[in-house]
């Protein structure tokens, strides 16, 4: 697994395996403090996987809320693959602005 926006890397079992310029790092920076950690709770939506530590969450799709229809737009084309193509589309979104540059 390897982070797009970092470009750490792990192996399958969350163990970090590489970082890019590690030696730009302090002398302190220790590969093993770093590893994932498991997520207690995941779920999927159109491909995408979402996960939280938090132990009683809500569902993803009431979580996602409003935005799954954004979601449904853009990932849930029919069964023969059509994607219909139109004019110029400007969305304004509030999130997080690395996301749609990673995908």
């Amino acid at each position: 697994f390897a982070c797009r926006y970092h470009g750490w890397a792990y192996d399958l079992d969350g163990a970090l395996v590489s970082v890019p310029n590690e030696g730009g790092y302090p002398e302190s920076f220790r590969r093993n403090d770093w590893g994932l950690v498991e997520v207690p709770h995941v779920e999927s939506y159109h491909g995408l996987i979402f996960g939280t530590w938090n132990p009683d969450p809500v569902s993803l799709r009431e979580s996602l809320g409003d935005m799954a229809w954004y979601l449904d737009a853009m990932l849930d084309h029919d069964s023969e693959g059509t994607v219909v193509v139109g004019g110029v589309h400007k969305w304004i979104l509030e999130g997080n602005w690395k996301a749609p540059a990673e995908h």
